[in-house]
């Protein structure tokens, strides 16, 4: 099949799912009325306004952020490495250090752990190793950093008693919609 083959089964397909999600919606009951306003709840929208940002009551469990911010920035550590895309691979190591610390800023402890403390010492160690692999633009030893910072992932996960959840370094990216290569003249991450 050629790529405009594809690209126009592609669209057929999306016209298709979109008609169909139309037409459900269309065939839905009217919503029930809306309930009373408590107290101190913002004022309902004027009319011709953007009605009021309603927080969602979504409450993350420790295995939701690892999922939503620790792995896919693991991932993409990884690619941006494998094309020496070094600039965006300090992005990404950045970006993990950061989600730890949002992780534990959102579960400060999990069962009888302290997740902050427990972080510093195991991944620190690991995410200044892999900084410096990025630093000296050595895949060699961004090879091995990161692979001893995905060993420290199992570990931490056996300590918390869970063995099944096993990360390893990735064989793809899941990303098809980023590129990974390098960007001439990027400027370097601070």
């Amino acid at each position: 099949m050629t790529s405009r083959a594809v690209a126009v089964a592609l669209a057929a397909g999306s016209f298709a799912l979109a008609a169909a999600a139309i037409g459900i919606a269309q065939g839905a009951p009217a919503p029930a009325a809306a309930p009373a306003a408590k107290a101190g709840a913002p004022a309902p929208a004027a009319a011709g306004k953007a009605p009021p940002l309603v927080i969602l009551d979504f409450k993350p469990t420790l295995s939701d952020l690892m999922t939503m911010l620790i792995q896919p920035r693991h991932i993409k550590l990884w690619a941006a490495a494998q094309q020496r895309n070094w600039t965006l691979a300090a992005f990404e190591l950045n970006e993990m250090r950061s989600a730890f610390d949002k992780v534990a800023a959102t579960i400060p402890k999990y069962t009888t752990v302290d997740l902050g403390p427990t972080f510093i010492s195991l991944m620190g160690p690991k995410i200044q190793t892999v900084n410096g692999a990025i630093g000296a633009q050595n895949p060699m030893q961004f090879a091995t950093a990161f692979n001893d910072l995905t060993v420290t992932c199992n570990s931490c996960h056996e300590a918390l008693n869970h063995p099944y959840l096993v990360i390893k370094v990735p064989d793809a990216t899941g990303y098809p919609n980023q590129d990974f290569r390098p960007v001439p003249g990027a400027a370097p991450v601070k």
